[in-house]
């Protein structure tokens, strides 16, 4: 486990972005981390379907902090 991501147990449905969301302090930033809800997929479904997948999500979140994968706001999209 890199010690230098923390990820915080904050899973949650981001109406606007129509994506679910997710966070982790890297270095002590909070960094927002989001995954597209697939169309015509309900969102509590697939709220439900992350939570059940959250450890190989926050992986990726990793591999794609690592890679420097931020967007232009600082977050990162799976």
């Amino acid at each position: 486990m890199n010690q230098q991501i923390i990820f915080n147990n904050d899973v949650y449905y981001d109406e606007l972005r129509q994506a679910v969301g997710f966070s982790c302090l890297v270095a002590g930033l909070k960094v927002n981390c989001f995954i597209a809800c697939p169309p015509n997929t309900e969102a509590t479904v697939f709220v439900t379907k992350i939570k059940a997948e959250i450890f190989n999500w926050e992986d990726c979140a990793e591999q794609a902090i690592a890679d420097d994968a931020f967007n232009n706001a600082g977050e990162i999209w799976l």
